[in-house]
Parts: structure tokens; sequence; C-alpha cells
């Protein structure tokens, strides 16, 4: 996320200084995200005045927007005219199946809930949310659905050979979120037949993604609070737990897992996706700021550590036990029967 650069360039105020300067870079992102600044620019390169009109804005106000824009490498200016450059074109252009707006967009929604950190570290615990925020809660809550199918969309391939998905033929994704994982493992895995759990509101994404895919036939979605009730099914060779436990405190996890592993097959196999802090308790910085989030935005989340999960994996005789960075901050903890 973030180079050490007391570490590269030995320049420690210039490190510092960019440190506090890094809400600038966060908002002329969003902004540009907002104002579909990239997808515009998909066409091809543009003059000022073309993306002006476009936008909707005033023009000499929007030039320099455009211009840190140029400086961050994801725009170009050449002969008066302004262009998306690869990464820009690859991850920021609506549409296209890499993109990343809709995690963008999450991070902007989650802004306000940094605000006033100081005092929440005080207090010890988070804001309590607005009328605003609970009354918009649906159009947040597909905000977040669409950015976890972004960040997962990443991730499923490493995930998929980190876990051998060929050799499994009945998957239980739990908390499946927007069900990427499911969807993206039995469609390299023509035997793969999966049951995706989750809270109600939260598969009505869920169901139209299963739709488009061609494994609609072997993903089956289970609305269920896996808090309250009983797990549906039993025999299970793989369990995923995805982006889940960081919701919950200690007596909550534990239960969950409990609940997970009672219904995996003999010689099962469970997967816990996370942000995992390091055994230290420190970094990765990605796993130690989302920790932060789940201080300022949830009641009793956390990031669990190492040894927190492998702890509560082994009451429950879990064998070969291990951590495996994947990407973008997150880690696997992988156990079997």
């Amino acid at each position: 996320m973030l180079r050490n650069q007391f570490a590269e360039s030995g320049n420690s105020k210039e490190y510092i200084i960019n440190l506090a300067l890094g809400y600038q870079v966060s908002q002329v992102l969003f902004a540009a995200i907002n104002l579909n600044v990239f997808t515009i620019l998909d066409s091809g390169a543009k003059e000022i005045s073309e993306i002006s009109a476009l936008v909707g804005s005033n023009e000499q106000s929007l030039g320099r927007f455009l211009n840190p824009l140029v400086a961050l490498s994801l725009l170009e200016k050449k002969d008066g005219k302004y262009s998306n450059t690869d990464g820009a074109s690859r991850y920021l252009v609506k549409g296209k199946n890499n993109y990343l707006g809709n995690a963008i967009h999450h991070s902007s929604n989650l802004w306000d809930f940094w605000e006033g950190l100081d005092e929440q570290i005080k207090s010890g615990c988070g804001k309590e949310p607005d009328e605003n925020r609970i009354n918009n809660y649906s159009h947040r809550l597909q905000d977040y659905l669409s950015s976890m199918n972004d960040f997962a969309t990443i991730k499923a391939d490493a995930i998929a050979d980190t876990i051998m998905i060929s050799d499994h033929r009945k998957m239980l994704d739990l908390g499946c979120g927007p069900g990427t994982y499911a969807i993206a493992f039995a469609e390299r895995n023509p035997e793969l037949q999966c049951t995706i759990v989750d809270l109600d509101p939260n598969l009505v994404y869920t169901r139209k993604l299963i739709n488009k895919s061609n494994c609609r036939d072997r993903v089956f979605i289970s609305a269920c609070n896996i808090l309250e009730d009983e797990i549906p099914g039993s025999g299970y060779d793989l369990i995923l737990i995805s982006n889940l436990i960081h919701i919950y405190g200690k007596k909550e996890v534990k239960n969950i897992i409990e609940k997970a592993w009672g219904v995996a097959a003999a010689h099962g196999k469970i997967v816990i996706h996370d942000y995992i802090v390091n055994e230290t308790g420190i970094g990765p910085l990605f796993a130690s700021l989302f920790d932060l989030t789940m201080l300022v935005g949830t009641p009793q989340g956390k990031c669990y550590n190492v040894l927190e999960i492998k702890e509560l994996l082994g009451h429950l005789d879990v064998k070969k036990i291990r951590h495996i960075p994947v990407c973008l901050g997150s880690s696997l903890i992988i156990g079997e029967k």
C-alpha cells in the first residue's frame, strides 16, 4: 500500500509530509471516479473543453483537477489533450472486467467514519452512524458488495491455485457476500458443487452474479444467519470463510468456526481468508489499517492475528494449519481434518 520511504530514501521529512497529505490523493481519486473522468477518456484523448462539457464542470477548475491525475500517472497529457494511462484504462473504466471503481467508491463511503479518529481512540469505540447513513443503507450495501466483488475477482485465481481447487467436489462458502469465489471456483472446476450462505439482503446481488455465470446449476444459495441458524448441508470437503470473521468478536468467531467444522467431510479442508495480522500483532500495513476500519465502523469487529486463529482451530483438533499471504493485504489460514 505505502512504501517505507524511511528505508528506501532516508528522507524521513519528505516521507512524513507525504503521509500527512495522503488524504488529498484519496479525494482526487474519489472525485475522478464520481466524475467518470476515466470512462469519458476511454474513447480517446480529449481537450479540456470536451472533457468539461461531458463532465458538466467549470473548465478552469477541471484543468487544475486533471493535473494531479497526470502527476499520479493515471492520466497523460500530450499536445493539449488528456488520455488514460494503461493502468487507468485497465482498472478505472466502467464496464471493463477489471474495474475497481466500486471498491474506490466504497472506500469513499468510509471517509466519515475516520473523521475524529483521535476521539474514537480515546473512547475505545467507533462512531454511531447518522440518520442519513442509516436511510441510505441499501445503496451503501450495493457499493459494499460491488467492492467485495472487485477485490475477490483479483484474488480468486491465486486462492484457487493455493487451495488446489481441482481436488474438491463439495464446497461451502460461509458468509459469501457477492459469491465471487464460489462462482470463480466452480467455473474452474466443472465437478465442484457450491453452497453459499449469507443474510438474505446480501444475496440479492449474489443471485444476479450467479445467473450471469456458466455454473449456475452447481451454485446453490441458502439464506442463513450463521450465528443463530444451523448451517445447511454436511460433508463439505472444502469450507471457505472469507472476509467474515473480522466483523465479529472472538466469542462469535469461535461459534462460526465450530459450526463450520461440524459440517466438514471426514477429510475436509477449512480455509479462512481475511485481513490477518502477523504473529507479532504488527502488519502487514493493509491489515493493520483494516483493523482500524473495524474499530471506527463496527461495534466489535477486529482483524485477528495468526496465532489467535491458529488457537481457535487447534481447539477443534484441526491438522496441518498453515498461514499463506495472498495479495492486497489479505492471507489464508488453511487447516485439514
